[in-house]
């Protein structure tokens, strides 16, 4: 939803907003940066520094009643100055700690003394910049905010006991790495004399994306002049009806063109027998790789004390293995990562809108989010490996800002928790990354990586602002559970099996022995912008993209929102066994576990999935398959299948007849989502074959609602929003 602000504030007042003395905020970058400690405390608002993840000196709590109908409690708001007019987005980093992630999750929010709305997070037990809004359309989506040059004014007011904000962030759509919390404060115009303290800017860690293991200072270059293949480059897509670029014989096979004129090229060495065309597009690719590599070196890691790393080296040896595979410049660029120091880096793109996608091609859908959140990361150190922990420390347990490049040999993951000996005790708190990357050397060689992660019975688990990257072998992340489980902002891009794999076993089941502690609380399983790309690509450990196995019992039934995300695969060859892509999602219970009981109810209370994307080329499997829940909510979503024998979404399909334990989907709403080719398939009753009874439901309902019965698969109301 879009609000409006006005051109420029005027006279007015707000009995009872508390507001510092000082001026407006100014923009720098077109990025305002607010902490909410620095403003005068309205009434009801406490300020604290007791959860550590927050920015500055601390943030604040709405401590006063729950005033869920009774908007202007307790203000507290700025005044801002904008230099330009445009779409502006608001972030609060916040935090909510209620055990149902729809509880103590909002606030209220004015702009320029207009309406009051109510913004609230589906993210819990950590702090995120989660911060939506849901329009009177009922459409949920970012807060928008059209706004002129001059003045403005943004209140909060109480509203849910409990939400935690630490600071505010308004930017204009497309500004770069807008949601860093290493921003410092804006600037702001005092209204009388006064001292502002000198605010010191957090240190940044230096990290490139790549490295060639093992260098030292000093050695580095500004080129990538080092690789010379005796091999045959497959030849480029060109087009006939946009200027193109030729590359003579021994240059590089990446050139932009640019009103027709010959283009610069990437220095890459690589002796080839035949020019490549590059098409516009390609060009304009290649210019951005080329760009990004002839920076890399300055920009990252030159300042800092230590080894300066070479990272045109590392990208040299990357593009030069990733052209042997036959991965085309689209796909490289999808791999690279960095901060967004230095040219050519600063993807930004307007709103994820999973409905706008529907004609696209498969290529346009890869790189709809993943490049945006890539290219802008925060530095990163590089590190061959991330920890082994063999004894849980107690306490919460935090890694941030590393790249691990595992080197060839015999490991097998970035990061271990071991079970341990003895009998599986429950551990406390959680274990959350931010800011990390996993992905193997790709000098010469072959990789053992078989997980970019492997933990065992770990408590709350979340994942933010992380990259998994061509882990050949086996899964991004293969993490045992028995609490909360959190990907926000993540990219798992070419993993051989999964891309994450969240699973719970606290019995035996067959040659596996109990990996965790059971439930001792309903879990909540939240992944929020995050992007699954051409993973499942090797046939031994194909699956779907993103698994929860046993997500809850039906003692502890879990949740699950899955929203503002993507699923797309077709592989650049197929696979062995002549597939182009395996499935999505999957949220099935684990056999041979204790069984659910639907006297207590269904494995999970609601499964909702909304604003997300699924492309799938030629797939071995459904596209995604859920099962045991009290309702399922599909909103605002894109299906497409392309050349697919399984374009289905399955409920409850049951491969033995007893796999939920008599258990059933209630419920199930489909709300204004497209499809072309991709449908609801309801398992009704009988073991999986073809005496199975089964429901088919179109998935493509735009601008309708439509409520179906779980348990029958009959259609219960049809309304237009």
């Amino acid at each position: 939803m879009r609000i409006a602000g006005s051109a420029a504030l005027g006279a007015w007042c707000t009995v009872g907003a508390a507001f510092a003395q000082s001026g407006a905020y100014l923009p720098s970058a077109d990025l305002v940066v607010v902490e909410m400690e620095d403003l005068a405390e309205g009434a009801g608002w406490s300020s604290s520094s007791a959860l550590v993840g927050f920015a500055g000196r601390g943030y604040v709590e709405w401590s006063g009643p729950d005033m869920a109908k009774e908007p202007g409690t307790g203000l507290v708001g700025f005044e801002t100055r904008l230099e330009a007019g445009g779409s502006y987005e608001l972030r609060l980093h916040n935090r909510h700690d209620a055990p149902d992630v729809t509880d103590a999750n909002d606030v209220w929010l004015r702009v320029d003394g207009g309406a009051w709305t109510k913004v609230f997070s589906s993210v819990r037990g950590d702090w995120t910049w989660d911060t939506r809004q849901r329009s009177t359309a009922g459409n949920v989506g970012p807060v928008v905010l059209e706004l002129e040059a001059g003045n403005h004014k943004i209140e909060l007011s109480g509203r849910s006991q409990g939400f935690k904000v630490d600071r505010v962030h308004l930017f204009k759509q497309g500004a770069s790495n807008a949601l860093s919390i290493s921003h410092a404060v804006s600037s702001r115009v005092p209204t009388e004399p006064v001292i502002q303290p000198e605010v010191e800017a957090p240190q940044r860690l230096e990290a490139p994306p790549l490295e060639a293991m093992g260098e030292t200072a000093g050695t580095s270059s500004d080129r990538l002049d080092t690789v010379e293949v005796q091999r045959e480059v497959p030849e480029a897509r060109s087009s006939e009806t946009e200027p193109s670029a030729s590359v003579p014989a021994k240059e590089a096979p990446f050139a932009f063109a640019a009103g027709g004129k010959s283009g610069k090229t990437l220095p890459v060495n690589l002796i080839q027998p035949r020019p490549i065309i590059l098409s516009a597009d390609q060009a304009l690719i290649a210019r951005k790789i080329r760009d990004r590599a002839n920076s890399a070196d300055d920009a990252r890691g030159g300042g800092q004390p230590g080894p300066k790393v070479r990272v045109n080296e590392g990208l040299d040896a990357y593009i030069e293995t990733s052209l042997e595979r036959g991965l085309s410049l689209e796909d490289i660029e999808l791999a690279l990562e960095g901060s967004s120091e230095g040219p050519g880096t600063a993807f930004s793109q307007g709103p994820f809108v999973a409905k706008n996608y529907l004609e696209n091609t498969v290529d346009q859908n890869k790189g709809l989010r993943i490049r945006a959140l890539r290219m802008n990361r925060e530095p990163r150190v590089v590190q061959p490996e991330i920890s082994d922990i063999t004894q849980w420390p107690g306490g919460a347990i935090s890694y941030s800002d590393t790249l691990c490049i595992v080197p060839h040999s015999s490991k097998q993951w970035a990061f271990n928790v071991h079970l341990g000996s003895g009998p599986v005790l429950q551990r406390e708190s959680s274990l959350t990354w931010n800011n990390i990357s996993v992905r193997p050397d790709p000098g010469p060689g072959s990789s053992s990586l078989l997980f970019g992660t492997r933990e065992y019975n770990v408590p709350d688990r979340h994942f933010f602002n992380c990259d998994f990257t061509e882990i050949p072998r086996a899964h991004g992340t293969y993490v045992s559970s028995n609490g909360d489980t959190t990907l926000d902002g993540c990219t798992f891009l070419r993993i051989g099996g999964q891309g994450a794999q969240f699973s719970h076993r606290a019995d035996p089941n067959g040659h596996n022995g109990q990996n965790n502690f059971a439930y001792i609380d309903r879990p909540t399983h939240t992944v929020r912008d995050c992007h699954f790309i051409d993973n499942g690509w090797f046939a031994g450990w194909a699956s779907f993209s993103l698994t929860y196995a046993t997500p809850g019992t039906s003692e502890f039934p879990g949740s699950l929102l899955v929203e503002d995300s993507s699923f797309v695969s077709k592989f650049s060859t197929p696979r062995s066994d002549g597939h182009e892509s395996s499935g999505a999602l999957l949220a099935y219970k684990d056999r041979n576990l204790e069984s659910l009981d639907p006297e207590l109810g269904q494995m999970m209370t609601n499964v909702t999935i909304r604003n997300c994307l699924f492309d799938y080329t030629n797939g071995d499997r459904a596209i995604a398959d859920l099962k045991s829940m009290d309702e399922l909510r599909i909103e605002e979503c894109c299906f497409i299948a392309r050349n697919h024998d399984y374009p289905y979404v399955w409920v409850d399909l049951d491969w033995s007849g007893d796999d939920l334990g008599g258990t059933k989907t209630q419920r199930i709403v489909l709300r204004d989502n497209v499809s072309d080719g991709v449908s609801l398939r309801i398992h009704v009753s009988g073991p999986f074959g073809h005496t199975a009874e089964v429901e088919t439901i179109s998935l493509h309902c735009p601008g309708e609602e439509v409520v179906y019965d779980g348990v029958t698969g009959q259609e219960i109301s049809r309304e237009a929003l």
